[in-house]
């Protein structure tokens, strides 16, 4: 799943990197950012890829560990996971030291940009129990017979040819009540079915075809089911991943909020600085451009820091916050760039920077009771408006300016594209 734009990544230039928080889980979380091609992944899927003293790019790993007779699996599996969710394909890696793994990669979100182009694509990432060599006869029954992997072979007319005693329990079946028939007369419940079109996907196109499903014999678990066209016959594998999905159901989850929380301001809960410049930036790029950048500072802060203590000046930073967030509307992105100091994005909005900075400033003059005390809080803005070749430091050093002339002058709000008997008004 890990491409960049619409070419596979196979002899793509080399991404930036980084890592996401670790844990112990089964299963490894990949993100791919698909405009700067930046990889993230975490130690487990570090762990799959060998990726241990291997100081290259997470992308250049990863690779160089595909066997290259399956790159065409992965185009395939970035092209699905671009489009939805639960994309999948299984694949082999090649170690350095030659050893071969089977890995399965699930897609499991996509973010996209505001216009609906996908932007990153989370995955997770597994290893699946290892493969044995060719062996025939009593030896391959008795391998099969101890795999944890369900197995069945069945012919092109749907006569059950093998099947392992896996497929036994799960079926409820003896193998010599299953050898020699026909599947949909040994067991009627799976014509008509999933398993059909899973046969004749694998027949016609002589290829491998995974689906996920209800088990038909076992209510309530989820299977996973693969064919592949063999040689004239067609070769079942089944594991029941009920388990798996709730764990990475949970898992992803918890990723997602331990995520979301690395990007929020702890006090405020608006953006923090480096997630409100990366939100900018990746807005500009793939959207629309920065209209204006208003930059805020509340007035005097230091004194109700003194008068009233740290705690009452914390409660008065995230009343403050939460009041200019109510402002911002839509095409507004607020975050916290430091002490009592905030910065809002404005992309294309209706209403003009000065309308936006009148609202927020109307929004945080309601008085503050905490216990017994009212507190008024007002605020001075700086506002710079954007041109098409404004960059963002530009911008942030105009409203700075502009800042500084709000503060230092009579009035609360000043812009530096407004002229001075403008902003006396």
């Amino acid at each position: 799943m890990v491409m960049i734009d619409d070419t596979f990544p196979f002899g793509a230039p080399p991404p930036h990197v980084s890592s996401i928080c670790p844990h112990t889980a089964s299963i490894g979380i990949t993100r791919f950012h698909i405009k700067t091609s930046y990889l993230e992944w975490d130690i487990r899927a570090a762990s799959i890829f060998a990726a241990a003293g291997d100081d290259r790019p997470a992308l250049d790993i990863w690779r160089s560990r595909v066997h290259p007779d399956d790159t065409h699996l992965l185009s395939d599996l970035y092209s699905d996971a671009r489009a939805s969710i639960g994309a999948e394909c299984i694949y082999r890696i090649q170690l350095p030291d030659n050893t071969i793994r089977f890995v399965l990669t699930r897609s499991v979100a996509v973010e996209q940009s505001r216009d609906g182009t996908p932007e990153i694509l989370t995955g997770v990432v597994s290893l699946l129990p290892a493969q044995n060599r060719a062996v025939t006869g009593d030896r391959l029954t008795a391998i099969l017979d101890n795999v944890s992997l369900g197995f069945a072979i069945v012919d092109i007319d749907m006569t059950v040819l093998f099947v392992n005693a896996q497929t036994e329990r799960h079926l409820g079946m003896a193998r010599s009540d299953l050898v020699g028939r026909n599947l949909h007369e040994a067991l009627p419940v799976f014509k008509g079915s999933y398993f059909d079109d899973l046969h004749r996907t694998a027949v016609a196109t002589r290829s491998e075809v995974t689906v996920e499903v209800q088990a038909l014999v076992i209510p309530g678990r989820t299977i996973e089911v693969t064919a592949n066209y063999v040689d004239g016959v067609v070769a079942i594998s089944f594991r029941d991943v009920s388990e798996t999905r709730i764990a990475s159901s949970r898992l992803l989850a918890a990723y997602r909020d331990l995520l979301d929380k690395s990007r929020l301001d702890d006090l405020t809960g608006v953006l923090n600085r480096s997630a409100l410049f990366e939100r900018i930036d990746r807005t500009t790029s793939a959207t629309s451009p920065l209209s204006a950048l208003l930059f805020i500072d509340l007035d005097d802060f230091k004194a109700i820091n003194d008068t009233y203590g740290h705690p009452i000046g914390d409660h008065v930073l995230r009343t403050t916050a939460e009041r200019l967030a109510s402002a911002c509307g839509p095409n507004v992105v607020l975050g916290r760039i430091g002490g009592d100091e905030f910065v809002a994005a404005v992309f294309g909005s209706t209403h003009s920077p000065t309308t936006i900075a009148e609202a927020m400033r109307s929004a945080v003059a309601r008085p503050l009771k905490i216990t017994d005390v009212d507190i008024s809080v007002t605020i001075s803005i700086g506002i710079a408006t954007g041109t098409p070749s404004s960059t963002l430091e530009d911008l942030l050093t105009r409203a700075d300016i502009a800042l500084y002339e709000a503060k230092s002058g009579d009035c609360r709000i000043s812009g530096t594209r407004l002229r001075r008997d403008e902003r006396d008004r």
